[in-house]
């Protein structure tokens, strides 16, 4: 096996990093900064620790705050373009994932020019980003380590990717009190999202030794701790889940996302479902499906999200393992199932087929069928049949 394995973003966390965001970014050369975060986290009383951290290290801050459920490719032209207008010299970014996708949109185009459009797919640019100081507000995303954009194309009802090597943030601050505010309700999607970071990442065909031990760790530790996080607002759980929200995206910067994203993709595009719901359904059954193929990796697995798979066979633990996740979604509050005003049933096979190209296809296939893969970095193929059949599953037939 060889390796290449790259992670530059700096990681600060635990109780008080927020008021090191300032000092982290004068150090990074900025002096001009564009703030970005949503309407609601722009209230909070954690925000305003994030601004008298930026000015009281001297540097002057111009505000966006107004993302919203996905990044848009409109919002991050209209900031960019600001920014050169402006000399921005820096992006800072306080919320969860659509508002740290919508910053680093920014940062590349303002380094680049044109539009976010030109830039499209993976390295496809030549200047670094400008720098970015991220603050997660969620245990989820783990946008905050990750070199790529996912951005909404509502014309054509596709998310599209963006981002290298060139786009990697140069900070995340990890802080828990950001969570302290966050409603139950709120912390749920987040979550679930973070670990189906790790487990997409474990099963990656593209897994390493060192993207592993960062995703089954993550697994561990989320599994552990997610419960009390969301349920008790225990502090310690919650820095926990921060970190290893992190962890988790980190394996999969590296080791890459597999069948749960590329089939939720053409659900959040065309039947504008969310991203977390779309991918938090469908792990538990590609997670079946690719664990099949590396029976012992699916057996540690289980054991990481708390299943007992003492004097268990192989295919049984992984089925423990299933077992245990949903446990886990029942314990939190989400949903073992799609209805169908999310997912119509007559809709399945048509979603398979929109599927095909995934995350990192540079463009759809001229013919599908029934016997097409998917393509993902997978432990195992998944076929447009199988996968129609995952969908079905995830209505509960």
């Amino acid at each position: 096996m060889s390796l290449t394995y790259f992670m530059p973003t700096r990681v600060v966390w635990g109780p008080g990093s927020l008021d090191g965001v300032g000092p982290a970014t004068h150090g990074l050369g900025c002096r001009n900064v564009l703030v970005v975060t949503d309407p609601v986290i722009g209230k909070q009383a954690f925000f305003a620790r994030v601004l008298d951290s930026l000015r009281a290290a001297g540097l002057e801050t111009a505000l966006f705050d107004a993302c919203g459920i996905d990044a848009r490719l409109a919002h991050i032209d209209e900031q960019a373009a600001r920014c050169r207008a402006e000399r921005i010299d820096g992006i800072v970014c306080v919320g969860g994932g659509s508002v740290m996708c919508t910053g680093k949109g920014v940062a590349i185009v303002a380094a680049n020019g044109t539009t976010l459009r030109d830039h499209l797919g993976a390295g496809n640019f030549d200047r670094p980003a400008l720098p970015m100081v991220m603050v997660p507000t969620t245990a989820g995303s783990g946008s905050e380590v990750s070199q790529f954009t996912i951005v909404k194309d509502e014309e054509r009802h596709l998310k599209l990717l963006a981002g290298g090597p060139l786009s990697f943030p140069a900070v995340a601050v990890l802080d828990p009190a950001v969570l302290a505010t966050l409603p139950r309700s709120a912390a749920v999607l987040p979550a679930v999202d973070a670990l189906t970071h790790a487990i997409e990442a474990y099963l990656s065909d593209l897994a390493s030794p060192l993207t592993d031990a960062l995703a089954l760790e993550s697994a561990r530790l989320q599994a552990a701790s997610m419960r009390a996080s969301i349920l008790d607002g225990d502090e310690t759980a919650r820095a926990d889940n921060l970190l290893a929200s992190a962890m988790s995206n980190i394996a999969c910067g590296n080791a890459r996302l597999s069948h749960a994203h590329a089939l939720s993709l053409p659900l959040e595009g065309h039947l504008d479902l969310a991203h977390p719901l779309g991918v938090g359904t469908l792990v538990p059954w590609t997670m079946a499906h690719n664990a099949a193929a590396v029976p012992a990796k699916g057996r540690r697995l289980a054991e990481a999200l708390g299943a007992d798979v003492a004097g268990l066979t192989d295919t049984q633990a992984v089925e423990a393992g299933v077992a245990a996740l949903f446990r886990l979604y029942d314990d939190i509050g989400f949903a073992r199932h799609l209805t169908p005003d999310h997912l119509p049933p007559e809709r399945c096979a048509e979603m398979a087929r929109l599927a095909v190209p995934g995350l990192y296809a540079p463009q759809t296939p001229p013919h599908i069928d029934e016997d097409t893969h998917i393509v993902a970095p997978a432990a195992r193929p998944m076929t447009v049949a199988q996968a129609t059949r995952i969908y079905e599953r995830c209505l509960g037939r």
